[in-house]
């Protein structure tokens, strides 16, 4: 028995150096969100540090919109040979699954998850034009005037659109909410002010 393992073990040691080495042509990385956006910022840092560590081009390629779908769907059609990577998060793993009925793949069957990567927190941001300074102001202010603010997030689904319907929700507030292909299109939306708060 401990020959024939032995035997397997040393043509598998054989056997590796007449295989291609890993990776040998660029990989593409697909960010199923708009650019210029949180997510696009930090997959590019990343990899950025997955070029240098190993020493070949990652070719960062943006999907925007649709709650993550589109960007997740080419992940999902690519050749499963290592080359196309991706990133996926909450909404494209798990939030998707109960928000939209006809989801085009299947989380557990189409996908593999390599790494957990990063940690992005979600934050509240006011206009500058409206007239509060807290938390409780904008509460106040939001309840004086229902309907009257707009919330930004980067598409439904997103955290940033479910973290504000749970606002909402929890202060007894009404804004209505504006989904972007990404954060970057809300965030420029928010400083200029045609959205008051993201």
């Amino acid at each position: 028995m401990r020959a024939r393992i032995l035997a397997v073990v040393l043509l598998a040691a054989f056997a590796a150096p007449a295989q291609a080495a890993y990776p040998e042509k660029p990989i593409r990385f697909v960010v199923p969100s708009a650019s210029g956006g949180s997510v696009d910022v930090l997959m590019r840092i990343l990899t950025q540090q997955l070029s240098a560590q190993m020493g070949v081009a990652f070719v960062v390629e943006n999907k925007p919109g649709a709650s993550f779908v589109p960007g997740t769907m080419d992940i999902v059609k690519a050749a499963p040979d290592g080359y196309t990577l991706g990133y996926g998060n909450i909404v494209s793993l798990a939030v998707n699954r109960t928000l939209l009925p006809t989801l085009p793949y299947d989380v557990e069957k189409d996908l593999t998850l390599v790494s957990n990567c990063v940690q992005v927190f979600n934050m509240l941001a006011v206009n500058n034009g409206v007239p509060v300074r807290t938390v409780a102001e904008l509460i106040d202010y939001a309840k004086k005037n229902p309907g009257k603010l707009s919330n930004g997030s980067a598409g439904n689904g997103t955290t940033g659109h479910l973290g504000g319907e749970l606002f909402k929700a929890m202060t007894g507030t009404q804004m209505v909410h504006v989904p972007y292909k990404g954060s970057a299109q809300a965030i420029n939306d928010l400083i200029s002010g045609n959205i008051e708060v993201m």
